[in-house]
């Protein structure tokens, strides 16, 4: 079996892992809200995550070399799983995601208005073809657009500036650094949001599927804290699988292997919840998966180019 070959099974085993933990996120929606569902998550996870890195003999690395860029990127990474995790019980995990895999098409548009990198025509063709995709998915023209579905392609936007940042501010950082500080500012965002839940729930009101993100502070039972912790330690060895599978290949290959995501994802749709695509969804994934691999492809391409 060659590296390649290695490397994406990891990313499809970690793929696989965050669409069957994220199918049960709409699940315990009705027991908790948004807020209380981070807070609760992060505050298992960074004492798990931190024993890791110092049993492992990482402990030096969780102080980032660069604080301000960690933390504006952590932010831009809370804002995108905000939004993420805030569509997903809304419109399910199949429109959700293929919202939200518009993120590559977004890096190559903002790293090309902000950043001035060159805009080659495979880019150009990714975000047409994506432009397409979301269209086709959201049922533009065929019925009214869910507003929690936009909610997905915009946390997207924020997705793309935290993968931005990374490349360009935080290579320097440990992975391990990375998730401890995008875990503890989603405990904060977790707690802050936790109070302002009343005006929340009174300013969006009238938004079809925006309860999951305007509910406060619930008792829920051990069932539920089960979940919440079990969903947490999926997304942790998910993300373990992942970076070890970056490793095996270039970026502009292995890169690609995240769209399995957008397989698994409908798919344990079906197998946990009986939900199944229409055509026109499938075909707009299909697209988006086309696109977000087009502008992989290209911006891989435009590194090397500038070395």
């Amino acid at each position: 079996m060659t590296p390649t070959t290695k490397g994406a099974l990891w990313i499809a085993g970690g793929t696989s892992l965050i669409a069957l933990s994220d199918n049960f996120v709409t699940g315990i929606a009705r027991e908790i809200g948004l807020w209380q569902f981070h807070a609760t998550r992060s505050a298992m996870v960074v004492p798990v995550a931190a024993a890791f890195a110092i049993l492992t003999g990482q402990g030096r690395s969780l102080r980032p070399a660069s604080p301000a860029h960690v933390l504006l990127r952590s932010l831009f990474g809370m804002l995108g799983l905000m939004m993420y995790f805030a569509a997903l019980p809304a419109v399910g995990i199949a429109q959700t995601a293929a919202g939200f895999f518009t993120a590559p098409v977004w890096v190559a548009l903002i790293s090309a208005a902000w950043f001035g990198e060159r805009v080659g025509p495979r880019r150009i063709a990714g975000c047409l073809i994506g432009f397409v995709g979301v269209c086709l998915v959201l049922g533009v023209g065929a019925q009214p657009v869910q507003p929690m579905a936009l909610v997905a392609v915009a946390g997207a936007i924020f997705w793309a500036l935290n993968v931005i940042w990374v490349r360009r501010f935080c290579e320097a950082e440990s992975a391990v650094c990375l998730a401890v500080w995008q875990f503890l500012v989603l405990l904060t965002a977790g707690l802050v949001g936790l109070g302002l839940a009343p005006w929340l729930a009174a300013a969006f009101a009238d938004v079809p599927g925006a309860e999951f993100a305007t509910t406060g502070w619930r008792s829920i039972g051990l069932a539920t804290i089960g979940a919440v912790f079990l969903i947490g330690l999926a997304g942790i060895s998910a993300t373990g699988c992942m970076a070890q599978g970056y490793k095996m290949g270039p970026a502009s290959v292995m890169g690609l292997f995240d769209f399995s995501f957008l397989v698994w994802a409908p798919f344990f749709a079906w197998l946990v919840w009986g939900q199944v695509l229409d055509l026109r969804t499938a075909v707009g994934m299909m697209l988006i998966a086309l696109a977000g691999a087009l502008a992989l492809w290209s911006g891989a391409r435009t590194e090397v180019s500038n070395r």
